[in-house]
This record gives structure tokens, C-alpha cells and sequence, in this order.
């Protein structure tokens, strides 16, 4: 009997959650034989071992370091036999009929080349009902922080095609996946690797397919909560990639309120994707392409220090026209003892809450207003600090050869 589907798992330091996953995962309705592919990514063995240990779990793949989302995925598809490939996020919780939802929708519509299943935050809210690419690069999330009556209310939760599902429980058909070479290491560590997949099923001619029947708890972001620069070192890179290799498409990309079914012109070439790892289960490689991510994260916040202390140079000529300037002088004075004692990451936070709420009293409450409706704005690109980043220091990032 045909294997249905590859369930295909990356794990890295999350436990109890990990357990949570794969319980529920395993009291799935019968929907014909389907195999479960954990990749440890530099796991600890706590993690290691409920992976190695529940009955659900087909085949490990242990690797030393975390080497990125899309690498591990990868060599976990090399080895796959399923029909389908499913991506599912550790923080998840699937519901019965999850499993079986997916799988029929993508045999009753064989132009789907993905179907993407409806998150739901863990107070019951949405969180994500099919996502829209906008024309600046950032994404939509159709839904999000509606109740499922306001969604239903707004047409969101119903069988439609969408720009992009998010890869945290998506469902991709193995065949075509191979075909276009799998997730590009062009977005490594993390972030748009899913988008940009998907965009490229598009150019083949296929769509991209939601299935509000495939009902998902996603606890997101649990296993980077706690390293906050590495989430914007990340998302700042691959958005500017993405950005760079889609311009074209973003030029018709819809705006926050088109109409729900408009999606941007993708075209109909094929983009080749250059391989920069080994996507083998015979060789690890985890460790030099996690080095090599290290080196890039190290320059990156060595950049946001020098923006830093430069921005402190400009407050200490800015303080005196603002009110309440001899408090603001001195708590400029620590920020900079701070950066000065290389400790970037939270100064530079800092900075950035004191350039924006000293500033908007400055400028009254109108301008408090229009800053809190950019800030607004912005969470739907990379995050505010990261778009300042981008704009200020015009990086350029190239795709090696």
C-alpha cells in the first residue's frame, strides 16, 4: 500500500511541547499508512530521547548543531517514501481529523502543489487562516487574533487559494518538491524558506490551497522566544533576499485590503536553486554551515553596536531640546557606559525605546499616535527595528555561488 504521507518534524531544544506534538499526533484518524521523521538539530538529549522513544516516531536523524530549518527539512525529504510531505512545527498540537484533511484535500485537487492548515493560538484565537505576501515583502496573516465566529463572519475560514501557508503544518506533494530542489538555503538559518517555496510552486502553475478543516495549536515562536536578536538577525537577512528575489513579483503583490482572493502576478520561470550543504542523511554537516551562521550573527550585532553608539552621539546633541533633559541626559550616559562594555543586544533596545518615547513627547501626542500606527504597520514586515536596520545601513545581501 502506498506510503500517504512523510510527517517531517525538526527538533531542537523544546520537550514537553515535542511530547505534546507527537501524543497528539499519534491519535490521528486512520487515514492509510504515514510515517513521522523527527531531525534533531543539535538537540539536548531530553528532547533526543522522547524522539527516539515514542511509538509514533518512524526515523531519527540526529544532527551536532542547529543548521537551520530548511537544511534539516531537507535531509529529512531525502530519505522520505510518503506521497506527501508534511512540515510540522514541535510546538504544535494537531487535532483528529488534521492529518486526514490535508491528505484529501490534495487528492481532490490535483492542481495543489501545497495545502496549509488553520493555526490556532492556544486561548483559541486565530493566528493564521492562509497568508497574503504584501508589496514591500512583508506578510499577512489572514485572521490573526480573530475569534473563529469573527473569522467565519469575514469569509476567512473557507476552502480558498492563498499567496503562502505557513510551514508550520503544511502539506507539500514530495514529487514536486524534489523537482524544485526543496527549501533554498539562499533564507537560512530561518524565515520566507516557506514563502519562497511556495512562490516557486506557483511559477509551475500550481496553487497553493488552504484547508480550514486542518485545525492546528501552534504555540509559535517557543523555541527562539528567548533569543530575540537572533529572531531579527534572521528575519532581517532572509526578508532582504526575499525582497530582493521577488521584486518583480512584489510590484503586483496586493495591498493589506485587496480583496481576499487577489494574489500578485508570480510568473512562470523557474528559479535554480544552489545547494551550499549536503542534504544527506550519511553526512553531517550541521556543523560548518551552523559555524558559518555564527560568523554572520557575530558581524551583524557587531554592526548594530556601531549604529548604536552613533545614534547615542546623536541623542547626546538632540537631549537638550527635549523635555525632561538632564533625566534624559543621564540615562544616555549609562546607555553609552553600557555599549562601551559591548553589551549591544539589550542597550540597543534600550536606545531604541528611548529614541521613540522620548521623541514622541516632543512631538505631542499626534506624533505619539502616528508612531504607534507606523509601529502597527510595520509588525506586518520584519518588525520595526529590523525595517530601521535594512533602511539605514542599504544592505545588499548577494547570493553566494
Amino acid at each position: 500500500m502506498e506510503m500517504k504521507a512523510s510527517v517531517i518534524i525538526v527538533a531542537w531544544r523544546l520537550i514537553a511541547e515535542l511530547q505534546e506534538c507527537l501524543d497528539a499526533l499519534a491519535l490521528s484518524e486512520e487515514v492509510g499508512p504515514f510515517e513521522v521523521i523527527i531531525v534533531l538539530n543539535g538537540a539536548p538529549p531530553a528532547t533526543a530521547k522522547i524522539a527516539k522513544s515514542h511509538h509514533i516516531v518512524t526515523r531519527v536523524i540526529a544532527r551536532n548543531s542547529n543548521f537551520g530549518f530548511g537544511a534539516a527539512c531537507n535531509v529529512a525529504a531525502s530519505v522520505a517514501t510518503g506521497a506527501n510531505l508534511i512540515f510540522l512545527n514541535d510546538d504544535t498540537r494537531v487535532e483528529r481529523d488534521w492529518l486526514s484533511a490535508l491528505i484529501s484535500t490534495s487528492e481532490q485537487r490535483p492542481n495543489a502543489g501545497a495545502v496549509a492548515s488553520l493555526l490556532i493560538n492556544s486561548d483559541g484565537s486565530i493566528q493564521e487562516a492562509g497568508s497574503r505576501v504584501l508589496s514591500h515583502g512583508g506578510t499577512q496573516q489572514w485572521g490573526k487574533g480573530l475569534s473563529r465566529e469573527e473569522a467565519e463572519n469575514q469569509g476567512l475560514l473557507r476552502p480558498r487559494v492563498v499567496d503562502y501557508g505557513s510551514a508550520a503544518a503544511l502539506l507539500i506533494r514530495r514529487s514536486l518538491f524534489v523537482d524544485l530542489g526543496g527549501y533554498d538555503p539562499l533564507f537560512e538559518p530561518a524565515y520566507y524558506e516557506d514563502v519562497d517555496l511556495q512562490l516557486r510552486l506557483r511559477e509551475l502553475g500550481r496553487s497553493i490551497w488552504f484547508e480550514p478543516a486542518a485545525r492546528v495549536v501552534h504555540h509559535s515562536g517557543l523555541s527562539t522566544r528567548s533569543d530575540q536578536w537572533f529572531r531579527w538577525f534572521a528575519a532581517n537577512r532572509s526578508g532582504q533576499r526575499f525582497i530582493e528575489r521577488w521584486a518583480e513579483m512584489l510590484s503586483t503583490a496586493p495591498s493589506p485590503d485587496s480583496p481576499l482572493d487577489y494574489l500578485g502576478n508570480v510568473g512562470s520561470r523557474m528559479r535554480p536553486v544552489v545547494r551550499t550543504s549536503v542534504a544527506s542523511v550519511d553526512i553531517d554537516d550541521s556543523d560548518r554551515m551552523a559555524l558559518a551562521i555564527a560568523k554572520d550573527y557575530a558581524a551583524w550585532l557587531a554592526a548594530q553596536l556601531d549604529q548604536a553608539t552613533n545614534d547615542v552621539k546623536a541623542l547626546q546633541q538632540e537631549a537638550a531640546s527635549l523635555p525632561g533633559r538632564d533625566a534624559l541626559v543621564a540615562e544616555i550616559a549609562v546607555l553609552n557606559e553600557r555599549l562601551q562594555a559591548q553589551s549591544a543586544p539589550t542597550a540597543a533596545i534600550d536606545l531604541k525605546n528611548i529614541i521613540v518615547s522620548k521623541r514622541n513627547v516632543r512631538r505631542g501626542r499626534e506624533g505619539a499616535k502616528a508612531q504607534r500606527t507606523r509601529s502597527t504597520e510595520n509588525d506586518l514586515v520584519l518588525g520595526e527595528a529590523m525595517r530601521a536596520t535594512a533602511e539605514r545601513t542599504k544592505w545588499r545581501w548577494k547570493r553566494s555561488s
